[in-house]
């Protein structure tokens, strides 16, 4: 597949088959994360892999934590429904920042480091996102993991940014493309 096939194809898949994803397919993803370009080679990205039993427990996390949040009476966003999704996937990736460092005091050099982290990672995932396309695979980019960072962080182990994940398995279903804007309307030319 060409890269602007895999671009124009890649849709958010959120119903999967019940098929297994082989660990070498995995593997290829998470190699195509790591050839992303990043910020001085900073390479900010670590990733924990979820499957099976595994996976089934991180998503009881996740909906841990979405519950204290609701009992709270703070939205939730589409985190419940994304949890459903996450449980057809096949594969769970979460995808940390393990150099970011909690502080409050961000002067305006981290406040600039830090975004160039996010973008890096951002490419990361993009990277993910298109290799599993090529690969016949869908995605999912899931950001509502936010709903329950701590409890996520708490179940893996590590007290480091949670980006976000992805899901990954087989597609069961073939979403039509979402309309997007021209880029003649987000375009200034000089």
């Amino acid at each position: 597949m060409q890269v602007t096939e895999a671009i124009e194809a890649r849709r958010s898949i959120r119903k999967f088959l019940d098929k297994p994803v082989a660990t070498e397919l995995i593997e290829q993803i998470l190699q195509a994360a790591t050839l992303a370009p990043s910020g001085k080679n900073r390479q900010p990205w670590n990733f924990v892999v979820a499957q099976g039993d595994k996976k089934e427990q991180l998503i009881s996390a996740m909906a841990t934590g979405v519950e204290k949040m609701k009992a709270m009476g703070l939205p939730v966003g589409s985190a419940e429904w994304t949890m459903k999704s996450m449980r057809q996937s096949q594969v769970v990736i979460l995808v940390y920042n393990p150099d970011w460092e909690w502080a409050d005091d961000r002067n305006e050099v981290n406040h600039y480091g830090y975004s160039v982290d996010t973008q890096s990672v951002g490419a990361a995932i993009q990277n993910m996102l298109l290799q599993a396309e090529d690969l016949g695979l869908g995605t999912l980019w899931i950001c509502d993991v936010f709903f329950a960072e701590q409890e996520i962080n708490a179940f893996v182990g590590r007290n480091d940014e949670l980006v976000a994940a992805v899901s990954i398995g087989y597609k069961g279903e073939e979403p039509a493309a979402r309309p997007r804007k021209p880029w003649q309307e987000l375009t200034t030319w000089l």
